[in-house]
């Protein structure tokens, strides 16, 4: 109880999520530095530590060339070569800010997604952000594990916060703690009020 998602189970018509699908991210790729033409490599996503699907890409001076292969449904690996369009936005204090065009609706975007054959974005393939599917219990639940997380303590909500990090000032370390603690408290209560149980 008090999982991610852990108060999802019951609802049979929540969306794919976009943190469940392979995405390719232009942020990402510049900060690599491939965003020159010419440049090549290999995008890959790891579950549990294994590798769970890779993508070669060529970037040409006006698009990102994708190369990877694809089964749907038990039928046989097919290759699949995708063009993806770049276009650019002007920056306030000059340089210009590359986007993907989504190959289906034309739409800017900074992320496809591998929720299909293609690299589509999260519009075209109806995906939501986990974020949006949570009940208010996990909302809570995951504010207070982010701040803990800022804290450096425990993820396990269970375990008290008692060290204050390095070069943090006691006044912020209280404010933080005492924050954690209401969230938190507040999320388990109101998981209990939805599984009908008495505090």
């Amino acid at each position: 109880m008090g999982g991610p998602g852990s108060g999802n189970w019951y609802r049979w018509d929540s969306k794919d999520t976009t943190e469940s699908q392979n995405r390719v991210d232009i942020r990402y790729l510049k900060q690599q530095g491939y965003l020159k033409p010419g440049a090549i490599g290999t995008l890959s996503w790891t579950c549990n530590q294994k590798e769970s699907g890779s993508v070669a890409f060529r970037m040409e001076s006006e698009r990102l060339v994708l190369n990877y292969r694809h089964r749907s449904q038990g039928s046989d690996w097919e290759p699949v070569e995708q063009s993806i369009n770049l276009d650019w936005t002007r920056c306030n204090y000059g340089g210009r800010r590359t986007w993907l065009l989504c190959p289906k609706c034309r739409r800017r975007v900074a992320l496809l997604y591998g929720a299909g054959k293609y690299f589509l974005c999260r519009h075209c393939y109806n995906l939501t952000y986990s974020s949006q599917q949570e009940c208010g219990a996990d909302r809570l639940m995951r504010k207070a594990r982010k701040i803990r997380k800022r804290l450096g303590a425990s993820r396990n909500l269970m375990v008290p916060i008692l060290f204050k990090p390095k070069n943090m000032h006691h006044k912020t370390f209280d404010r933080l703690k005492l924050e954690a603690d209401l969230v938190s408290r507040l999320g388990w209560l109101i998981a209990a009020q939805q599984f009908g149980l008495e505090i």
